[in-house]
């Protein structure tokens, strides 16, 4: 038997750090599924006062295993203990970094109520291994509520072709600005344009800001290796109308809390609610349209304002599947005193 230690990542937030724990086992448990050796004895473990999350394997693990065990959002360290008669010895395991651009996209930009990065990056790494997609080569990422893009930028570092949605012009300006800034600074060959959707109604009406873009001129001329990063400047409830069907492997997205700001949701006015069941009721059926079948989506929510059962019920009713077997029922956690929050993970039910 095999034995291995996680040194789990503190992060540029303590109080995350603090909640994370549960979160971080859960994170594994779904991912080690794919893993060619079986993942067993999974806990938490403490060792001269520092935290880790051990595991053991009947067999070394593979060169597959520790890829995926290197994009987990946790972990900073990879150790195999070894038995030395009485003493046990940590010996350090190279972690496999295969990062499309450098990690540090999602940590530059800050904003009031901006996700915590390590957050997001569980978020798409749960949606990915909870579906039958993590060995493809173009995973197509959606956040529908995408803010100023940090969700996006994670995709991003994956390597995954990304799309976003926000009602405010302003934010996604600033986004596409801030990521134009990056590319030219780290050197990526990129083109840019924006162009208009024009619905049968004025709501409809949106700005479409897209990106094509590699790490060279030589991957740029090659379709397969050049990444696309799309933000619409638009309401989300029109989803189906800005891409199409069956677009997305993976949506991934942190609903608004209801605490600082609303939700926009009506056609022919902003609609701002305390709770997102209204916002979730209006978009859910677009957001069902463009994800691929058995594609999967994770959102966060506030469950002080919105319930584990109730946004499972909007979702059923709306074609999804709730994954509710452990560890997906594990993700709750206290951010302050009027957030509560958790995530529920969902597949596109096949008709």
């Amino acid at each position: 038997m095999y034995t291995y230690y996680l040194m789990r990542n503190p992060g540029h937030n303590r109080v995350y750090f603090t909640q994370s724990q549960k979160m971080s086992l859960s994170e594994l448990k779904i991912a080690c599924r794919w893993f060619d050796s079986e993942c067993e004895n999974i806990q938490n473990r403490i060792v001269s006062g520092v935290e880790y999350i051990m595991f053991e394997s009947k067999e070394k693990i593979s060169e597959k295993d520790l890829k995926i065990i290197s994009r987990l959002s946790f972990v900073y360290a990879v150790f195999e203990a070894v038995k030395d008669r009485e003493i046990i010895l940590f010996s350090p395991i190279a972690i496999e970094k295969d990062d499309y651009m450098d990690g540090k996209i999602t940590t530059i930009l800050k904003y009031s109520g901006k996700t915590n990065e390590i957050f997001t990056r569980m978020m798409i790494n749960v949606a990915l291994f909870s579906s039958e997609f993590h060995n493809e080569q173009n995973i197509e990422l959606l956040d529908p509520v995408a803010g100023k893009g940090t969700t996006l930028f994670a995709g991003v570092v994956y390597g995954f072709n990304v799309s976003g949605i926000d009602i405010k012009k302003n934010v996604v300006h600033e986004a596409c600005v801030f990521f134009k800034k990056n590319l030219e600074l780290e050197r990526y060959k990129h083109i840019f344009s924006k162009n208009k959707y024009f619905g049968s109604n004025k709501e409809l009406s949106s700005d479409i800001h897209k990106f094509e873009f590699a790490p060279n001129k030589e991957e740029f001329k090659n379709a397969e290796t050049r990444k696309e990063f799309t933000f619409v400047a638009g309401n989300s409830i029109y989803a189906d109308k800005f891409f199409k069907k069956d677009s997305f492997h993976i949506i991934v997205g942190d609903l608004p809390y209801g605490v600082a700001h609303g939700n926009q949701t009506q056609k022919k006015r902003a609609s701002h609610t305390r709770n997102p069941s209204e916002f979730l009721t209006a978009s859910l059926p677009a957001w069902h349209k463009v994800l691929k079948k058995n594609g999967v989506m994770v959102l966060a929510f506030n469950s002080f304002v919105l319930s584990r059962d109730d946004i499972s019920l909007l979702l059923q009713k709306n074609g999804f599947t709730v994954l509710t077997d452990s560890p997906y029922d594990e993700f709750e956690h206290r951010v302050d005193r009027s957030i509560k929050r958790d995530i529920v993970v969902v597949k596109k039910n096949i008709v």
